[in-house]
């Protein structure tokens, strides 16, 4: 089901040659369009779908709660993923579809880190982001080297539509880094917090950790996210996918994770 070309690049700044795989996903991305990008830690090798996509900057939307946690614990804002920001509801009003709908009917109280990761709540990362300050935040985004590291757009909307983009390469690259230990500028102990928070799915055969984004970026469709990690018994691969849609309602509330499930399968590294 899976058509594989292989294909080489030269990443000249490094000079070094990175073998990428270059797959046709369609049949997972059907009726819409997206790229994907998974790496293998065992082998170095890439696999890429859409890889004229892949290297296209993008908001992160949701998938900088990855990153956000990441400066407000490293910046000591936060001491580690219990840390409490109360709601405001002035400040927050919700709309009335909110109460019957998942995530947003769990928005409407009190949130520790680990549960505003888990429920997406954007109203917790927006104050994170205020209190951790535009000074630390571009401090912080530059010694990750996040994308285009712009945070022009506003302290509390730069990743939300806003000035902020990042490719799935570049997800995939910032994963890679984050998972292995080696974020320049932040502690083992503020990286180990945040994969702790970022696990979605424990079975007997595999862990999945990640992260979904979504935002009507434009006029006419909706980006949608989902980057991460998964461990095998055997290995770990580093992914990023993003798909673009009609309407949030395509994206519905499992979708991206499914979406990436079933390529995982596909791919044989999931049953």
């Amino acid at each position: 089901m899976l058509c594989i070309v292989s294909n080489s690049l030269i990443a000249q700044d490094v000079k070094v040659e990175i073998y990428v795989q270059i797959l046709n996903l369609d049949e997972y991305f059907n009726p819409f369009t997206g790229s994907f990008v998974l790496l293998d830690l065992k082998t170095g090798g890439y696999k890429e779908y859409n890889d004229s996509i892949c290297s296209i900057r993008y908001s992160p939307c949701s998938t900088f709660k990855i990153t956000n946690s990441l400066i407000g614990i490293e910046s000591k804002v936060a001491e580690n993923e219990n840390y409490i920001i109360k709601y405001d509801s002035l400040r927050n009003p919700p709309e009335p579809w909110m109460y019957n709908i998942e995530p947003f009917k769990y928005w409407m109280q009190d949130h520790t880190m680990r549960t505003a990761i888990k429920n997406s709540v954007v109203w917790y990362y927006q104050e994170l982001a205020r209190r951790i300050g535009n000074e630390n935040m571009t401090k912080f985004l530059r010694q990750i080297d996040y994308g285009n590291n712009d945070i022009s757009s506003g302290i509390d909307n730069f990743w939300l539509c806003g000035s902020l983009k990042i490719s799935a390469e570049e997800q995939v690259e910032f994963l890679k880094k984050l998972y292995n230990n080696q974020l320049i500028g932040f502690s083992i102990r503020t990286q180990e917090i945040v994969k702790d928070i970022m696990l979605n799915e424990s079975t007997d055969n595999y862990k999945l950790y990640g992260k979904t984004g979504g935002g009507d970026c434009w006029n006419d469709k909706v980006i949608g996210w989902y980057v991460g990690f998964l461990e095998t018994e055997s290995n770990t691969f580093i992914f990023a996918m993003n798909v673009f849609v009609n309407d949030f309602s395509d994206l519905g509330n499992n979708m991206r994770i499914e979406m990436t499930k079933n390529i995982l399968k596909g791919l044989n590294l999931i049953e």
